[in-house]
């Protein structure tokens, strides 16, 4: 096991898994997610992807933020303490909103739900947000799922941008006080 890189000291422990800090070691897992199809056509990642990104990610951007040198705070997602990377986590103050990836390895067993309803609910102890805010380009019904699973309210569709062209997303919310939000709408079917 390599040693972990600036991050959180203790891990957030979940009902099916924890967040770790990121590790030397994880630079392929992460090279590996974020080459796939979906994450190509998801995340707000470079493509192609290259190991330089996965790299840059894992040492540099990463601990930047545990330093405090920018506003997003990433986790590792595992199922043990010493398990692989199975996703990561980033909870971004500035927007305060949540996002996420899975490897495609931890993919349909609910590890990022439960990621995001312990990071949520890390941070409910911890910071002063009212909420926290998800948002996902209409189409993306996995990570849709996750938000609902993850007791995020559904606040309908709204325009964005996706590497720099217009495309609707998705938006919800989950209040620290737990309750709906007046203008939360029925999530749509997630089939």
């Amino acid at each position: 096991m390599t040693a972990p890189l600036a991050g959180p000291s203790l891990p957030v422990l979940g009902s099916r898994g924890m967040l770790t800090a990121l590790r030397e070691g994880d630079v392929d897992r992460v090279l590996e997610a974020c080459t796939t199809p979906a994450a190509e056509r998801w995340l707000e990642t470079p493509v192609p992807y290259r190991r330089a990104d996965a790299e840059a990610f894992v040492r540099e951007f990463v601990p930047a933020g545990w330093r405090g040198e920018h506003d997003e705070r990433v986790w590792a997602i595992r199922e043990s303490l010493h398990g692989p990377l199975m996703g990561v986590l980033g909870l971004r103050e500035g927007s305060v909103e949540v996002g996420f990836w899975l490897h495609p390895e931890g993919q349909g067993r609910g590890l990022m739900a439960d990621a995001v309803r312990a990071a949520v609910g890390h941070a409910d102890g911890c910071l002063t947000w009212p909420e926290v805010r998800w948002a996902c380009y209409v189409g993306n019904t996995a990570s849709m799922r996750v938000a609902k699973a993850a007791g995020f309210s559904y606040l309908g569709v709204r325009e964005g941008l996706h590497r720099g062209v217009p495309e609707q997303q998705h938006h919800a919310v989950r209040p620290s006080s737990g309750e709906a939000p007046a203008e939360a709408l029925p999530w749509p079917d997630l089939g």
